[in-house]
């Protein structure tokens, strides 16, 4: 049978092909079309309120439209009489391990998150993507250990950040502006890169211990490309106008005191404002010193004292949004999404 002969199919036979087809060919676009509502659908709370300061799962945007963020928020409770119609928030940003990120869970931070809530804020925790249930690739490291590139590793993690800051500053029960931003490790170091964009609801950057590959190969004050942590520095400051408080411990084994003072003085000379504090040696690690109740008798009275210095008086009625930063931010994802893409993430240590 010659070839041609092979695909000849009657008349009916291909008119129900073509059919099935673009029966299939709806099915599919009613389907995206749907994931697309359900996706618009699905941020926000996700189940009922817990016990804990009223602990609950949000869904949160990302710093790409196509992922979303898994949430954990704390709040105060609404039976006094005097409650506000609006609070202000806390966004709190994690720290990255690479063995565990995965499999680490929701991030609490218990202790941290309860210093707040007694103060009446809203807590919001977002889990980054390529952590835990959020999961994904772990975009915001840039780079090899030698080639890390932590310029750029913050601005995508801010990315993640400054979406959950615009989604959650919308809310009816949140202050639009005064919002304090909040990171520990890695999350300390995306803090320093959302303060680079001097977002309108951003009050202040709080950082615990906060950089960018620690413990290179496993060893202890050891850093990934330190020169380029001190440049990025220097780099989130020369446009960063927002008051920052700086918290590192003596015997913090990822960023010492003079890692810490070296980024300081990097910062400072760039534009910025920062405050910085080496305290004690904290128990057995220094890193965590945002880990338990015993670190507020170590930072409380200086974060209350910096809270109180620098604190913006919130203006519900001018609190709009600012186009042309608005642009200027896109920009920048962007070009450090397209950055991100030119590099394969291989850092030893992360914290």
């Amino acid at each position: 049978m010659p070839n041609g002969d092979a695909v000849r199919r009657p008349a009916h036979m291909k008119n129900i092909a073509r059919k099935v087809a673009i029966s299939l060919a709806l099915i599919a676009v009613a389907a995206l079309h749907h994931s697309a509502l359900a996706g618009d659908r699905g941020l926000g709370p996700f189940g009922p309120e817990g016990a804990r300061m009223r602990e609950q799962l949000w869904i949160l945007p990302s710093g790409d439209p196509n992922m979303q963020l898994r949430a954990t928020v704390f709040r105060p409770s609404d039976n006094a009489a005097d409650v506000p119609e609006r609070r202000p928030l806390v966004v709190i940003n994690h720290g990255t391990d690479e063995q565990t990120r995965l499999s680490v869970s929701m991030p609490v931070y218990y202790w941290l998150s309860r210093w707040f809530v007694d103060r009446g804020y809203v807590v919001v925790i977002p889990q980054r993507r390529g952590h835990g249930a959020t999961g994904g690739d772990l975009i915001e490291s840039v780079g090899t250990c030698e080639t890390a590139d932590h310029y750029a590793s913050g601005q995508i993690a801010a990315n993640d950040i400054a979406a959950s800051i615009n989604f959650m500053t919308d809310q009816s029960f949140i202050m639009p502006r005064d919002v304090i931003v909040v990171g520990i490790s890695t999350g300390g170091w995306a803090s320093l890169a959302l303060a680079s964009r001097n977002l309108p609801q951003v009050g202040a950057i709080v950082n615990f211990a906060g950089g960018r590959g620690g413990h290179a190969y496993g060893r202890a004050n050891a850093i990934c490309n330190a020169d380029s942590l001190l440049k990025a520095s220097h780099a989130f400051a020369e446009t960063a106008r927002v008051p920052s408080l700086w918290l590192y411990s003596e015997n913090d084994s990822y960023f010492d005191a003079k890692l810490a003072q070296a980024m300081t003085r990097e910062w400072k000379s760039g534009g910025g404002k920062a405050e910085t504090h080496i305290l004690p040696s904290y128990q057995d690690e220094g890193h965590r010193i945002a880990d338990d109740r015993a670190g507020w008798d170590l930072w409380g009275d200086l974060l209350d004292g910096f809270l109180d210095r620098n604190r913006a008086k919130p203006d519900v009625e001018t609190a709009g949004r600012d186009e042309k930063r608005d642009a200027a931010l896109e920009q920048v994802q962007t070009a450090v999404s397209d950055k991100a893409q030119d590099a394969q993430p291989d850092h030893p240590g992360l914290q």
